[in-house]
């Protein structure tokens, strides 16, 4: 294997190549204080601040063990620091505390992904606590201290970090929260870890949705291509009050390239429908009293399901006992790929056997509210939100695509897929909506699975992201999703 002492000298090497990447240490308003540990994370830290001060930055190490207590490669590089005449403040001894409030930036090297407990005793608590109070950037090496990277727990306190270095693989922890939140940017570093000490994580279920591996799934068109061949898109959507979720849904399918979208909605809005999206094939249902899907438009929606050649079903239609009957007695018997979302999911839940009969596609997009509804129908327990959406995908033989931050993708096959993309913003009504749509829209052009979900789910996130920077988290809505769709669906 590859000497420890080279791994940690990779390690620390890779972590300030980051932080000159991302920092102008020539401006920084003070020292950069490398806070260290005794094990192997403060000897990481020990070589950050090696490469530090031989690039001619400032540097002040804070170091929690007495020398004595500093052994192994970690102790090869701490003689190193010592004799660099870096300045080293122990924190037992010097007013550590008054001098750290003029630190310009702060690398964490104190505890690294070995945390054991839910308590981070002195005088570890003592400093994170300090570190956190700055109003400095915090860069974490490997995971923020008091956080385990692996396992997902926390102690009280734990550093806060704007970004983290970790080291081989991205801990699978630090995907989802609460310790997405701590952990801020994450950068994997490649240090040279031997592919044997890998393995655990070659089995993980887990892949993360990278922007290179998106742009293969770009729908490409024959120059012959007319709009029969690139997508008939049918979608059932909408109720009295909730026309908006119909036309969100198939305006996104359009503009996700689909070339023909039929929407049905009850009689009552349809000439709503109409007025809001031009391009959109409006087809007009009977309506419960309610103004929600009848009973009576069954051979009208069945019309649909025979002329498309991918369905979605749900946004907005209610849960009218009426409505929800129709839902579960359409399901079983479309024999093409089927999004269901909202209070189609809602209808599902009624009836989960109505899963057991489909020989097509199924794709549930619910949020975690929605979720919960359908694990309690199917008497499973929450897990973690990728392990619950994992075991109900394999249950059902659907494919599960979680919202949330982030959202992940759970296939039959076990396999779990967890999205890059996506910010806060996009917590507003109609969001949704327009995910079903790219979904839809998408498909119908290109019916691979998972990888055209994957790929609607990540430019879902990518045009949120993009709407935000036009009109900030607060003031976007769902239809600024969309607008943003012709600049994301990019060769």
């Amino acid at each position: 294997g590859i000497p420890g002492e080279k791994l940690m000298g990779n390690a620390g090497r890779k972590v300030f190549e980051a932080i000159r990447q991302r920092y102008d240490l020539t401006a920084l308003n003070g020292p950069v204080w490398v806070a260290c540990g005794k094990g192997n994370n403060g000897g990481d830290g020990f070589v950050v601040a090696l490469e530090l001060a031989q690039s001619g930055v400032p540097t002040v190490v804070l170091c929690i063990p007495d020398a004595m207590d500093i052994q192994g490669d970690a102790l090869t590089y701490y003689t190193q620091v010592i004799e660099s005449g870096i300045r080293v403040i122990p924190v037992n001894g010097q007013n550590w505390r008054t001098e750290i409030d003029k630190a310009g930036l702060v690398v964490d090297a104190l505890l690294g992904t070995g945390l054991e407990g839910l308590e981070l005793r002195e005088p570890y608590a003592g400093v994170v606590l300090a570190i956190n109070q700055l109003s400095v950037p915090i860069m974490a090496v490997d995971v923020p201290s008091g956080v385990s990277g692996d396992a997902g727990q926390m102690t009280e306190p734990h550093i806060q970090a704007q970004f983290t270095v970790t080291m081989g693989y991205a801990k699978a922890a630090m995907l989802f929260s609460p310790v997405r939140e701590a952990v801020g940017e994450v950068v994997v570093a490649e240090i040279g870890f031997p592919v044997d000490s890998l393995a655990h994580v070659a089995g993980s279920p887990l892949k993360c949705l990278s922007p290179a591996e998106m742009s293969h799934f770009y729908p490409k068109r024959s120059i012959a291509a007319h709009k029969y061949q690139v997508g008939k898109v049918a979608i059932i959507a909408g109720s009295k009050g909730f026309s908006g979720a119909a036309v969100l849904a198939s305006t996104a399918a359009l503009r996700s390239g689909a070339g023909l979208v039929r929407l049905a909605v009850p009689d009552s809005i349809g000439a709503i429908a109409e007025t809001l999206s031009l391009e959109t094939i409006v087809s007009y249902a009977p309506e419960t009293a309610s103004g929600g899907f009848a009973m009576a438009g069954k051979s009208i929606l069945e019309g649909l399901i025979d002329w498309a050649n991918i369905l979605a079903i749900g946004p907005g239609i209610g849960r009218a006992a009426e409505t929800i009957e129709l839902v579960t007695e359409l399901i079983p018997k479309i024999d093409k790929p089927l999004i269901l979302d909202a209070d189609g999911l809602f209808a599902l839940a009624t009836n989960l056997t109505c899963l057991e009969h489909r020989t097509t596609p199924t794709i549930l997009t619910p949020h975690a509210g929605e979720f919960q509804n359908l694990l309690d129908a199917a008497g499973l327990k929450m897990q973690s939100n990728w392990q619950s959406a994992s075991a109900f995908a394999k249950r059902y033989g659907c494919t599960v695509l979680l919202k949330g931050a982030p959202s992940v993708v759970a296939t039959p096959a076990g396999e779990v897929f967890v999205n890059s993309t996506g910010n806060p913003g996009m917590a507003t009504a109609g969001s949704g909506d327009v995910l079903t749509g790219m979904i839809a829209g998408l498909l119908a052009q290109n019916q691979t699975l998972p990888g055209m979900l994957n790929y609607a789910m990540f430019k879902h996130g990518e045009a949120g992201d993009l709407a935000r920077k036009k009109f900030g988290e607060l003031s976007m809505i769902a239809s600024d999703i969309i607008n943003a769709l012709p600049q994301v669906l990019l060769p």
